[in-house]
This record gives structure tokens, sequence and C-alpha cells, in this order.
């Protein structure tokens, strides 16, 4: 390998990392390979997102293809059917078929480049793909051996450069939501883009979000069922993707009748997106469901002190200090029933009183609740 050969290699892997430096990478890489010009082309259709990046091309030419003449591209369609890091060339079109093609005759032979040209996708996953193409010029239409040689040389550091760039990314989504402690089972983590398109869940999130409740994943994007809860998260999460204007909030999604609302709040996050990147971060989503940390909770007194589920759901209720009365409303059961529960709670907890209940409780590390009064002491 020639000193020059690895100093592009060099570039390649500071361009994907770093995520800038493309323009004079794609110059280099064409010269190496003694042809026109260099173009990568990146698409993704998840996030609207098309872009072309070719510095040695006409502005013009560029601008007409990415607005009209992409669709009638004979050769996409030939990059795009090919595995990754295959390089293909002007012959799996059809070179007769290409050149009397109105894509070739009415718009890309004015275009200053020729009709030979060598591309390979660099990334390609779920519709989404990134290639690089090589173009020869107009006045020396031809692509030699030593052009493929070189080419071949270089592609397979591309793949591994675009893949490094694009966990990168991702690893650092991850890394920074994992630093979020919500301090609640029933709390998960959601990353989306400006549009609510889903980037990023943990466990918990991605559970919310397929279980289809109130706020789930439609065509990877972040649905809300309530249209005034819809409304009001997705202007947070527009907002925070607008310098000086996103300092998140937050949103309840009412389930009616004494069912607690879905809680979500909105925080501003961003990651850098760039050429390889297209899809930006701009909110991480926190949604809190109060009655999955409610059945976690009651599983867990179940386990530790063999309740029922009669008896945890009675004496987490009990916890919120306002009486036996209430504590049996919220769980839809008479007093009488309550005052039966509540004594085989004591029994089982080995307490006699409400106050030493709630500190047994406390201390089996039950979180999220208020000890409230020593009142109404006795079942």
């Amino acid at each position: 390998m020639s000193e020059d050969d690895a100093a592009i290699i060099d570039g390649i892997y500071d361009a994907a990392i770093a995520n800038d430096g493309w323009s004079d990478l794609l110059c280099a890489i064409a010269d190496r390979c003694a042809l026109e010009n260099a173009a990568l082309v990146v698409h993704d259709p998840h996030a609207d997102f098309s872009s072309v990046l070719t510095p040695r091309a006409d502005p013009a030419v560029i601008r007409d293809y990415g607005e009209y003449w992409w669709q009638h591209d004979l050769t996409a369609q030939a990059t795009a059917d090919a595995p990754v890091g295959r390089i293909t060339s002007l012959d799996d079109t059809g070179r007769d078929r290409f050149l009397h093609s109105h894509f070739y005759n009415d718009f890309w032979r004015h275009s200053g480049l020729g009709a030979e040209r060598l591309a390979s996708n660099l990334l390609a996953r779920d519709g989404a793909f990134a290639s690089v193409v090589l173009h020869a010029s107009r006045l020396r239409d031809e692509i030699g051996e030593p052009s493929l040689q070189a080419f071949s040389l270089l592609t397979p550091h591309l793949v591994r450069a675009v893949s490094i760039s694009s966990r990168l990314q991702r690893l650092e989504i991850e890394n920074a939501a994992g630093w979020v402690r919500t301090g609640s089972k029933g709390t998960g983590v959601v990353v989306v883009d400006a549009k609510m398109r889903l980037i990023h869940a943990d466990p918990t999130g991605e559970e919310q979000l397929q279980t289809g409740g109130e706020i789930r994943e439609a065509g990877n994007r972040v649905v809300v069922e309530d249209s005034a809860s819809a409304f009001k998260l997705a202007s947070l999460v527009q907002a925070c993707g607008t310098k000086g204007l996103g300092n998140g909030g937050k949103v309840a999604i009412d389930r009616g009748g004494m069912r607690k609302p879905v809680q979500i709040e909105v925080l501003p996050f961003r990651v850098h997106a760039g050429l390889l990147r297209p899809v930006s971060p701009v909110a991480m989503l926190l949604v809190n469901d109060p009655e999955r940390d409610h059945e976690a909770n009651i599983e867990r007194l179940r386990r530790r002190f063999g309740l029922t589920r009669a008896e945890a759901a009675l004496a987490l209720e009990m916890m919120a200090g306002d009486g036996r009365a209430a504590a049996a409303a919220r769980c839809g059961i008479s007093v009488n029933t309550a005052r039966t529960h509540l004594t085989r709670v004591f029994e089982k907890t080995g307490v006699n009183r409400q106050a030493e209940l709630i500190r047994v409780l406390m201390a089996s590390e039950t979180p999220g609740f208020d000890p409230g009064s020593d009142d109404d002491n006795q079942p």
C-alpha cells in the first residue's frame, strides 16, 4: 500500500468518525481512481432525508437531480439492489439501455459527467442506504482496470468507516439515555426527533410503546391516542428542536375513571447529526405509568409477606394516610372488607398498628410513598 493510499484510508475513518471533511475526501478518492467525480449519496425514507454530496459536480445539476431526475435514474436501482460492499458499474444497469433512456438523453448527457460509473453501497438498512458513486468525465467516458482496482482497495474501508459512524451515533444516544435515573420501574425512556419519529427506547419504554395503550409506536413514530395530549406533546417536542425555544415540559394523559394519568416529561436532548447521521434526536420522553409501579409494589409485597393481591393493594393504599374508608374506596371494597383485610395484613407482617405497618413496608424498599399520619392506627 502506498503512502497516498494510507493517507486516503486514514481520511476515510477521520471523516466518518468526525462526520466532517467529506468534500475533500471525495475529491481525493476521485483523483486516486483517476476519475472526474465522486459522490456520497444518503437516503433515509424513515427520516424523510435525502442528500447528495458531490463537490465537483454542477450544483444546478445536483439540484435538478434531487428535485426530479433521481426517480428516472436507471443506475440507482442497480446500486440499491446490490449487497453492501459490492462494486457495480454501468454493465449492471445495461449500457445500451441507459444510453437510450430518457434520463440520459434529456438530462445526464448535459451534466458535464460521463455515463460510465462505479458505485458501492456502504450501508443498507430498513430501506435507508448510503452509497459512494464515481463518474468518468464527459471528455473521457471510460473506466479502466486501474480505476477499478483503486476503488476496490478503498471500498472496504468506506464500508467499515460508515458502519463505525452509525454505531457511534447509536452508542452516543444509548449512553446519554442510560444516564437517566428515573427512580421508578414504571418510567420508560424514549428518544424522538422533531417529528416524533422513534430513535431509541430503553426496555421499559419499548415495552410501553409495544403494549399499545395511551402511548404507542405506529409507523416508526410515537403516537398518543388522546388528541389534546398528542398536540401538546408534539408541540413540546417540536420546540425542543428549535434553538432558544425548547425547554421541555410535562403532559398528563387522562385515562378516565379512577385510573391515574400517564405522565410524560419532555426534556431537550441533542446528539450531533450530519451527513451520515441524518436523524437528529431533539427530545427525551420520560414516560411514567404510575399503575406499573403500583402493580410492581403489589407483587413485591405479595412475595415478601405472603399477602393476597387484595391485601397488598389495601396496604399500599393505607400508606396514603387518609384513612381506611378512603383506602377502601380506592380499592373498590367495603369498609368492613377493608377491616378484615387489614387485620390479616397486620398478622402476616407481624405488626399491630398502622404506623408499624408503614415502617415495615418502607423497610421492604417499597419506593414512592408518603408514610402519612399515625392516625387511625387500629384495624
